[in-house]
């Protein structure tokens, strides 16, 4: 929720300083127009899912920084009514990405995204009832190869054997980076 890469440009709240110096060496960074603040929807400024040229997120709390540069470089914007859209989507491909999420899943079905429909719950979250699949996950590609990190064990989940024939029809390798349960971080950077 500090950061949102599309391309190689990465959106980072203006209050983020030292993530942005981290970041500087392999993106552009561009900071965000307003400042964040700790309540919903203040807080989805850059909560949104970027999948091949469609960027998933509740438009009207999406930064105007990250409107401009879609407008400006072809991606699609894509409204749902999730403000955590991208804490709410793991994304498996350029076409593909999985959710727990009624609402993203039943929006999505006129795009040419497929999605697969798990069940809600499963992933922990300090101080909530539930975290999310996509604050637990992030897609790296590796020597040509994707791959979808969970933090947690994944093959504990109850629909993993349909995440994995998900992952493996588009051909995404499936990496547990612990064995304890699916832990919601907030999603994952790879640089």
């Amino acid at each position: 929720m500090q950061c949102l890469i599309i391309g190689q440009t990465a959106f980072v709240l203006k209050e983020c300083k030292a993530l942005a110096e981290r970041l500087k060496n392999s993106y552009h960074v561009v900071f965000t127009e307003k400042d964040i603040n700790g309540k919903y929807p203040n807080n989805v400024l850059l909560n949104a899912a970027v999948i091949g040229k469609n960027v998933i997120a509740n438009t009207k709390y999406l930064d105007k920084s990250v409107k401009d540069y879609c407008l400006n470089e072809g991606y699609q914007l894509i409204h749902v009514n999730q403000g955590y859209a991208k804490c709410s989507c793991a994304v498996v491909s350029d076409h593909a990405l999985i959710t727990a999420d009624r609402g993203i899943y039943n929006s999505l079905k006129e795009y040419n995204i497929e999605v697969m429909l798990i069940r809600q719950g499963r992933v922990q979250l300090k101080g909530a009832d539930y975290g999310f699949i996509g604050g637990a996950s992030g897609l790296d590609i590796l020597h040509g190869e994707r791959i979808l990190y969970f933090s947690g064990n994944i093959c504990a989940h109850p629909d993993y054997d349909m995440i994995s024939d998900f992952c493996g029809k588009h051909q995404t390798r499936i990496y547990p980076l612990t064995d304890t349960e699916l832990y919601d971080i907030g999603g994952m950077v790879f640089c």
